[in-house]
This record gives structure tokens, sequence and C-alpha cells, in this order.
């Protein structure tokens, strides 16, 4: 029906053409030169099909970029599997190891250590309206002696029934054999602990697993393992402060388990006292550390 045609190129219009392509290759190779010039200055970024430029080195005046090259760095190192230092310098120090006339200390570095417990593990926070199992009452100077002089008093009401008091307590070639005598000279002894033994002392801790925290009861290991861990974390806690003395004393155990002991705490009927965490300054004393912790005094067994 119509009549097939054919495009047709004459020489000036193929000229043109290609004089286009040219134009556009120049063009093209224009912005090229460009951009690699612009990468080359930190300016810009250029594709590594064409070439990747040498980094520039991070100057002193500038924070982010060494910030940068740190993070670099930091990811080039190998991994640290040493243990924490706040973990391997805890230590218990002794009676024996404390400053017998320190000054007094900072009632905020012992807030410190209750916020360290804080932070501990424990199952209740799972749970609505449960708080942690811990319960600490922190003894000042005349807490301590009250608390000591209450211990003494249990003693003197209970010591035939409670017994054990060993006959170490009289010393050697001493005429104190009978039970009464026996008692007595501990009585004597723990009694001068109060100005001596723990005079220097700047604070006593009692640490308490409060039974039921909340609606919900939980096992007692769980809760007892609870504070537990709270007063770990105190111990680690004061390594950040290098004049601290801190052990955790078990204390006169029927004593610590008493009615009295009860009464005096505030505790609940099923509450436990776990002992006192104590509190006190160091002596100046050499800096080598003779504790081992051999990895056989652990049994470990891995399993695929």
């Amino acid at each position: 029906m119509f009549a097939e045609t054919k495009p047709s190129l004459d020489a000036s219009s193929f000229t043109g053409f290609l004089l286009g392509c040219i134009s556009l290759y120049r063009y093209h190779q224009l912005r090229i030169s460009r951009t690699l010039a612009e990468g080359t200055e930190g300016k810009g970024h250029v594709a590594d099909a064409f070439t990747r430029p040498s980094p520039k080195l991070p100057s002193s005046s500038s924070s982010s970029s060494t910030s940068h090259a740190k993070q670099r760095c930091d990811r080039c190192d190998p991994p640290d599997f040493t243990v924490l230092p706040c973990i391997r310098n805890r230590r218990s120090v002794f009676p024996s190891g404390y400053l017998k006339d320190p000054p007094p200390l900072d009632d905020r570095i012992i807030q410190s250590l209750l916020d360290a417990a804080l932070w501990g593990p424990f199952h209740g926070k799972c749970f609505a309206g449960h708080q942690h199992p811990a319960k600490f009452v922190v003894l000042g100077k005349q807490g301590m002696v009250d608390m000591q002089r209450m211990t003494l008093e249990y003693y003197d009401k209970n010591w035939r029934e409670v017994g054990g008091f060993g006959s170490h307590v009289c010393g050697i070639g001493s005429e104190c054999t009978t039970e009464e005598e026996q008692y007595k000279a501990w009585r004597k002894m723990t009694e001068d602990e109060i100005t001596g033994r723990w005079g220097p002392c700047s604070h006593m801790i009692a640490i308490i697993m409060r039974r039921q925290s909340g609606p919900r009861r939980l096992p007692e290991w769980e809760e007892a393992a609870a504070v537990a861990a709270a007063t770990q974390n105190m111990h680690i806690q004061s390594t950040k402060f290098p004049q601290l003395a801190c052990y955790w004393s078990s204390w006169h155990d029927a004593a610590r388990d008493s009615n009295e002991m009860r009464a005096f705490l505030d505790m609940e009927e099923e509450d436990k006292c776990m002992g006192f965490f104590i509190v006190a300054q160091v002596k100046p004393i050499s800096t080598k550390d003779r504790r081992k912790r051999d990895k056989s005094l652990m049994a470990v067994e891995w399993r695929p």
C-alpha cells in the first residue's frame, strides 16, 4: 500500500554525528580527570575501576581523623582475654592489715559499694512488684559496738547450749579446763576485739537475704545466690579505692542466726543474715601479690 523507504545519511550529516561523539567523549574524559583530582585531595569518591588514592595521614589538629585512625588500629589489635583488673585485684584484707587510726571515710565511698551491689543479677526483676532480695544495714562506729555487745549478751545467756568454744582460747598450759572457764576466756577475747581487732573498722555492712521480696515466692537458693552476687559486686567496686580493706565475715554463727540479731537488724521471720561486709582502711603494705589462682583449683569440663 505504501512504498518502502530507507533512511539515507549524506556526508555532511555523518561528519556532524562524528564530531558530536568526539565532543561527548572529551566531556566525559574531563569529568573523570576532575573527579580523580578531587578524590586525591580527600573531597570526593573515586570508583575503584579507575584508581584508589593513597589515604592521607591524620593531622594532629584533626580530632575526628585521629579518632577514626584509632578505631582502625583497635580493630587490628588482637583481642584481650585476660581477667579484668577490678576482678583480679579483688582481695580479702583481714584485721591484721588494717590501719589503726585511719582518717574518716567518705560516706560516698560506701554508697558507691551499695550502688554496685544493685547491679548484681536477681531473678525477681522478671516479675512485677519484686525488689532485690538483698537488704544491707550499714553500721557506723556506734552501730558496730552495739551489735558486738548484743552478740556478747546472746552468748552470756546461751553459752551452755551453744558450746564449742574450745580450750585453745585459754592458751597453752592454762588451767581453764572446764567449759565455763573456756567460755569466760573466749568472752574476754571477744570483748577485747571491740576496741582491738574491730576498732579500726569504719563500717560493718550487715548482709541480709530477704526470703520474699515480692508477691511471687522464688526458690531460696536463687535469692541467696543473688545476695552473694550483690556482695561480690561490692567487693569488686572496692578495688576502685586503693585505701580500702574489705572482707566478708560470716560472724559468730549462733549469734548471727539468733532472734536477737533478727530484732537488731529489723529482719522478717524468714530472712537470713549472711554475715557482715567489713570496711576498713589498709596499712601501707608491699604491692607484691602473693595470692595464687592456679587453674587446677577449679573443676572445668568442656563438652562439644
